[in-house]
């Protein structure tokens, strides 16, 4: 840390910079999300806050295209994500459009900065990797499981940044791992209804936290809770928490084929279908599996909204699609509160 402070300059630049434009380096008139590239410099801008970084969490759907285009190779994935971070000042996966979040230690603030830390506080981002402009000068781990890698460098948080204290109560690859996903339950919650039967596609992180949400939230009697996936070993782990009705194997990057595997199994209909795959072309498949006047929540970087909309037109199924924020009022504490009750869900969230 001392040795970064020692690389602020001790003047702050002109203005304030709350949404971050400032920092657009291509095209003009862009904001740090949609940008091609971002400047990750020093000094901070008034209103900024500079962080130390020690660990990245990328989001499932570039962990999943990375490890395909490297091979399974760790240090292939090392090569790739300081090859996009040094080209773009963020980590912005070129080819899902997704990031992930960040681990930090609160170094400096600007002299507005929001009064949320203090120097030495280590926080979590919650706001995508996409949008936040970073500096890495080296990595030291990949672990290709749970996709959070080692580094070291630096970021810059907005004004406009959400970000959360990091709880001393927790183990802290499974607080960040949770955070990484936390608009999910939150989401959940708000269209969820008791009574309602529930299917998740893809039984990962998003997932698992959703189906807890709905154990706490929603009368546990009356749910029909499902899930699916094409990995065997991730509906195993699902099955063993005790959450899910059902777990079935199916891929719905095959809409007909996932269906026929519904109907196979004796599913219904579903009232609420959750899309947290990590794979494009899941769309139909969820929508195929609502019934009409049901919902559809996208909780899946790799979808398309586009793809979403002209399937559902496509097949004539009147479902009410919904679009995931990772962002809701109260997420990061819900959902950290989801991990201090339930000791299976610790255990998953460590891997």
């Amino acid at each position: 840390m001392e040795a970064l402070r020692r690389n602020v300059q001790p003047s702050v630049r002109p203005g304030d910079n709350p949404l971050g434009t400032l920092r657009v380096l291509a095209p003009e008139g862009a904001l740090p999300q949609a940008a091609d590239r971002l400047d990750p410099g020093l000094p901070l801008y008034a209103d900024e806050t500079l962080l130390r970084v020690s660990r990245l969490n990328l989001d499932s759907a570039s962990l999943r295209q990375l490890r395909r285009s490297c091979g399974e190779d760790p240090g292939g994935v090392a090569a790739e994500v300081l090859r996009i971070v040094r080209e773009r000042g963020k980590m912005q996966n070129p080819v899902t459009g997704s990031g992930g979040m960040l681990l930090g230690e609160v170094v400096e603030l600007g002299p507005r900065a929001p009064a949320r830390f203090h120097p030495g506080d280590r926080v979590a981002s919650l706001v995508s990797l996409t949008l936040t402009p970073l500096h890495l000068e080296k990595i030291l781990q990949v672990r290709l499981d749970s996709g959070q890698i080692a580094v070291e460098g630096h970021a810059v948080l907005f004004a406009s940044s959400p970000a959360v204290r990091m709880p001393e109560d927790l183990p802290e690859p499974a607080a960040l791992a949770a955070l990484d996903v936390c608009g999910a339950p939150a989401w959940f919650r708000r269209i969820a209804g008791a009574g309602d039967r529930v299917l998740i596609l893809g039984a990962g992180k998003s997932g698992v936290l959703c189906a807890y949400a709905a154990v706490q939230s929603l009368a546990p009697s009356s749910l029909s809770l499902w899930a699916t996936d094409v990995s065997e070993p991730a509906l195993a782990r699902a099955a063993a928490l005790g959450v899910f009705a059902r777990t079935l194997r199916a891929d719905a990057q095959r809409p007909l084929d996932f269906l026929e595997a519904l109907r196979a199994a004796g599913a219904p209909q579903f009232d609420l279908v959750v899309n947290a795959c990590n794979a494009p072309e899941t769309e139909t498949a969820a929508i195929l599996a609502a019934r009409p006047g049901g919902k559809v929540l996208f909780f899946n970087m790799a979808t398309r909204f586009s793809r979403a909309v002209l399937s559902a037109e496509g097949v004539g199924r009147d479902v009410e699609l919904i679009m995931g924020n990772g962002y809701a009022e109260g997420h990061a504490e819900d959902t950290l509160d989801l991990l201090r009750r339930h000791a299976a869900l610790r255990e998953f969230f460590q891997g």
